[in-house]
């Protein structure tokens, strides 16, 4: 008697749309079952068609026995809850032997569950979204064709960018609005010091000083890109099997100059969230006044230029955020600075309902043949949303992540234990469903 399959989606927030809609035309296909569970369902179906036979269940998630009544009943679940909740899922998947897929980085807490995980036969797959995601499938697929013709990997880097495109950025000289996570926006540039390879030479960079250190990339067919280093490169450079490259650097892509003004927010202040604003501080005016010791952006400005005249192209970056401009009935009492920027980024960089997001992802490798003599290689990718939440993250996070599991229920992979999607068994058929839904890289060989 054929086992019935029951699915359960742990979220259906932003990002999750066509994870949902791609599982459940599979369900339908399969005879799976196929559960959504959230608090509401308001925002899914105004852009996203869902399958009569998709279960939507209202669900307090952060009620532990509401999740673990979801679980239980499971043969695998699919979180897309914040990454901090992921370790709580994966331990009650543990009690209920329940498989287990996420498209988060794999935490060390996640890693310590790996032995149990292998001994009871299940499969806890992380990073199966975009970044980390699809930049692990088409970097082994790069590898593993290098590998097959002799070449050697001396330098690899991999950049990627959650983006919008230019035509949808009007007057903004960021050219950038938010596609994802608005608190991970503003506090890049803090925390842990960024690591990577360069040259033979391992580098390290205070996170503070990785917008002001950022380089520039040129992307073939796509131009000119700013780049700042991730957080540890280094993390990947044997899973990806690089120990004797010489240079391996994972960046995040931004449109040029955007990283030499977010310097500048940085060294003054504006995305410190470790301080509260003094008492006496109430409006963003005198937020404005605090940080900066001038009356106004004007005054600002000739200060900044005066010192730095290298700044002059990103001052109308820094004009357009109006840092300096008040409104009737705000209250800044009690926040740190960068939640106040992070407010009023929310207004300035606010996705409309017409827009259309961009993601951008670029593989740079320098090879040697066995006779020494130099290759380099681009593989680029660029995806373009639709509109509304039909982004195009949510695509290039939810198509790998659906594709993944239905790889996985199809009894095509036998992997067991904590996972993330390295091997040809993985990225093969995924890149190829990816292909068919237009998500395709451009190879540029030379």
């Amino acid at each position: 008697m054929k086992i019935v399959k029951q699915i359960s989606i742990l979220g259906a927030g932003r990002s999750a749309g066509f994870l949902i809609s791609y599982l459940g035309n599979c369900a339908n296909r399969e005879g799976w079952k196929l559960r959504v569970c959230d608090k509401d369902f308001m925002r899914l179906k105004a852009s996203f068609e869902i399958s009569s036979h998709t279960e939507l269940s209202i669900v307090d998630l952060s009620v532990p026995s509401e999740l673990s009544r979801i679980v239980s009943d499971s043969f695998l679940v699919v979180s897309v809850l914040p990454p901090i909740l992921h370790v709580e899922v994966a331990k009650i998947c543990l009690v209920y032997g329940v498989h287990l897929f996420t498209a988060s980085y794999t935490s060390a807490q996640m890693l310590s569950l790996d032995a149990e995980a292998t001994a009871k036969g299940l499969l806890f797959m992380n990073e199966l979204g975009l970044d980390p995601g699809i930049d692990h499938l088409s970097a082994s697929r790069l590898f593993d064709k290098a590998q097959s013709e002799g070449l050697d990997v001396v330098e690899f880097e991999s950049h990627c960018g959650g983006l919008v495109s230019e035509d949808s950025c009007g007057n903004n000289p960021w050219k950038y609005k938010f596609t994802w996570n608005p608190s991970n926006v503003v506090l890049a540039g803090q925390g842990d010091s960024c690591i990577w390879k360069e040259n033979g030479n391992i580098k390290r960079l205070d996170a503070q000083r990785v917008f002001a250190e950022s380089r520039k990339i040129s992307v073939p067919g796509l131009g000119i890109f700013d780049v700042y280093a991730n957080r540890n490169s280094l993390t990947y450079q044997e899973l990806y099997g690089l120990n004797n490259a010489k240079t391996l650097l994972r960046g995040t892509l931004r449109r040029e100059n955007y990283c030499k003004a977010w310097s500048v927010l940085i060294d003054w202040g504006f995305a410190n969230s470790k301080d509260c604003v003094p008492p006496q501080v109430n409006t963003r005016k005198e937020w404005f006044q605090w940080l900066t010791g001038a009356k106004n952006f004007s005054q600002w400005t000739i200060q900044l230029l005066r010192d730095n005249p290298h700044l002059d192209n990103i001052i109308g970056h820094l004009h357009y955020l109006e840092l300096d401009s008040s409104s009737a009935g705000e209250s800044i009492s009690g926040l740190n600075s960068a939640r106040i920027l992070e407010n009023i980024l929310l207004d300035k960089w606010q996705l409309q309902a017409n827009d259309i997001d961009e993601v951008v992802m670029v593989h740079k490798l320098v090879l040697r043949d066995l006779n020494g003599k130099p290759k380099q290689w681009y593989s680029v990718l660029r995806v373009l949303g639709e509109g509304g939440d039909r982004t195009a993250m949510a695509k290039t996070v939810g198509f790998p992540l659906a594709m993944g599991v239905e790889t996985f229920l199809m009894g095509e992979l036998t992997d067991r234990g904590v996972m993330v999607p390295f091997d040809k068994s993985w990225y093969r058929p995924i890149l190829d469903k990816l292909a068919l839904q237009k998500i395709v890289f451009e190879e540029h060989f030379s």
